[in-house]
């Protein structure tokens, strides 16, 4: 059984093929009684993105602790100022925890290479 498509005219003229929701006459986009939760939904991911683009216009070196912690105490009076929504500021947070984790493994390797090369010279000592 396919379920069935909207049919209504689209802005560029043609027939618009998305599916109806049940017990719907139209698809979603086109369904007067929907207008409202679509412009609504419409405004809060535009909302969204601009304070996305907003976080972009502050891109840092996050590739140390300190800047790592300097940059979540931004984003923390940020929200809390209310300037930063609350979700974007939660995707950010998740973000940093796992930038975190990269650079901690960065600062690891870094340090297992100048051992290497500290044990290198060690060697040379000996043997020289």
């Amino acid at each position: 059984m396919s379920q069935p498509t909207c049919g209504a005219q689209t802005k560029a003229g043609g027939t618009c093929r998305a599916f109806v929701p049940p017990g719907r006459e139209a698809c979603v986009s086109h369904d007067p009684t929907m207008a409202a939760m679509v412009n609504a939904a419409r405004m809060k991911g535009g909302t969204a993105a601009a304070k996305l683009r907003l976080l972009q216009g502050r891109r840092l070196r996050l590739d140390t602790p300190a800047a790592l912690a300097k940059f979540m105490s931004n984003v923390i009076q940020d929200v809390m100022a209310g300037t930063l929504d609350i979700d974007v500021a939660k995707v950010v947070v998740y973000a940093v925890s796992v930038q975190r984790q990269v650079v901690e493994y960065a600062e690891k390797a870094e340090i297992e290479k100048r051992l290497v090369e500290v044990e290198r010279l060690l060697a040379q000592r000996r043997l020289g």
